[in-house]
């Protein structure tokens, strides 16, 4: 159980965070890969302060991504963006539309897309974190990630080759703590050049 939480949380860090260049043994994630127009600057605004203008900004993400739907796809961004962005709902009016039922569980969503909180690592930090600009400004990203089992679904596809090896390497010997390594060769392929897009400079506010 802790492995496969474990792995399922690197994995998670890695699908948006993921460099080669600071860890080898990794893969590039959305970050880095994603570039051109697959990059959308929100130039600042925010759920709150800049409302029409923010969700505008949410439309022009999801129009990266051809095809996203609630079916395929969702919305990722820190919980206080998260938060700001269910706030502007209210705001605005009509919030209480604009919400689906993902696994028994009611979900905001913006054209039918869910809005998820990308979760953090295991140290407690965020797996998309907000920033500080010079201006004093604290801003955040949100990605757009439309997903697919094969090459013709033109999406996000996870690649594993032999699946998750666990192997028990029985209790140290300077320590009592057992030590399990964990072997997982895997990576993720963004195919047809739409099938992800990032948002950012969103502000926290």
């Amino acid at each position: 159980m802790v492995a496969a939480s474990q792995v399922t949380t690197s994995g998670n860090v890695l699908v948006s965070n993921g460099d080669v260049a600071v860890n080898p043994k990794g893969f590039d994630g959305l970050r880095k890969r994603l570039m051109g127009s697959q990059v959308v600057d929100a130039n600042g605004v925010g759920p709150i302060a800049d409302g029409y203008d923010f969700f505008d900004a949410l439309d022009a993400l999801t129009a990266q991504v051809r095809g996203i739907t609630g079916a395929n796809g969702a919305l990722y961004m820190n919980s206080a963006i998260l938060a700001k962005v269910i706030s502007g709902f209210r705001r605005l009016g009509g919030g209480e539309l604009l919400t689906s039922e993902i696994a028994g569980k009611r979900a905001t969503s913006w054209n039918g897309v869910p809005l998820l909180d990308a979760g953090q690592r295991l140290d407690g930090t965020d797996v998309l974190p907000l920033t500080t600009g010079a201006d004093g400004k604290i801003t955040g990203d949100i990605y757009a990630v439309r997903y697919g089992s094969s090459e013709a679904d033109a999406g996000v596809t996870g690649l594993a080759n032999g699946g998750v090896q666990a192997t028990d390497l029985g209790e140290a010997h300077d320590k009592p703590v057992y030590r399990t390594r964990i072997d997982f060769y895997c990576g993720i392929a963004l195919f047809g050049g739409k099938a992800a897009a990032r948002l950012t400079g969103v502000l926290n506010g």
